[in-house]
């Protein structure tokens, strides 16, 4: 009888120890999820966030890391001829960014940049519509970046190098931004799927009950333009 108990001891201690495991290292586990900017912030008003969000190490795959945020540019000639910053993981002199997003300086296109061990690559997302809502996701592992509009892949990149990671906390909007929202900006320690961003993109951004349109809006040429 002692010999019974002891077996369903151990057994009951190891399944305990498998479901802890799982809980922490589980993809949609609160651990592996940070909110950053979460109701609608405004596109003008710098934010300097308080979390620290450790470099990615040993994940399954190798090094993933994932950012997603909900943008909406209301005038595209604010600053002009300035580079418009969304989001940045790295210092406000920018020296470091893994990854930053911007508004390019004199048109309507993104402009994801990111820094590994041979230098900054820059990727641009064309033609981003006027007060609508977009939600751009980027997906990082050791070797690519996925770029995600709306819940598509807009563009799979090849790195030349590895991602240079920082230790910086996240920054949004600064030197006056620009026109526009950004709301639901999220770090995850996995990479994105377009399954995953479906759930994701069914919380929309609210405040207000903002009833702008929200997507899809693209047609075919929008996805067929950049390639």
């Amino acid at each position: 009888m002692d010999t019974v108990v002891i077996l369903f001891a151990i057994i009951a201690a190891v399944a305990t120890v498998y479901l802890v495991y799982r809980a922490f290292n589980s993809p949609t586990s609160v651990s592996n999820v940070l909110t950053i900017v979460g109701p609608i912030s405004d596109g003008r008003k710098q934010f300097d966030s308080p979390l620290q969000i450790p470099k990615s190490f040993n994940e399954k795959q190798g090094m993933a890391f994932s950012y997603g945020c909900w943008v909406k540019i209301n005038d595209f000639s604010y600053r002009y001829g300035a580079p418009k910053l969304i989001f940045t993981k790295g210092p406000l002199d920018l020296t470091s960014m893994c990854p930053a997003l911007f508004l390019d300086s004199t048109s309507n296109s993104l402009i994801v940049k990111i820094d590994t061990f041979g230098g900054t690559e820059v990727i641009p997302v064309g033609n981003i519509p006027a007060k609508k809502w977009v939600h751009v996701a980027i997906a990082i592992s050791q070797d690519s970046v996925d770029i995600y509009v709306d819940g598509n892949l807009y563009l799979h990149h090849s790195l030349t190098q590895v991602p240079k990671q920082n230790l910086e906390t996240v920054h949004t909007t600064a030197a006056g931004g620009f026109d526009g929202a950004i709301a639901g900006l999220t770090y995850y320690k996995y990479l994105l799927t377009p399954d995953s961003i479906a759930g994701i993109m069914a919380s929309t951004p609210t405040v207000g009950q903002d009833t702008d349109a929200l997507p899809p809006y693209h047609d075919n040429s929008f996805w067929l333009s950049h390639l």
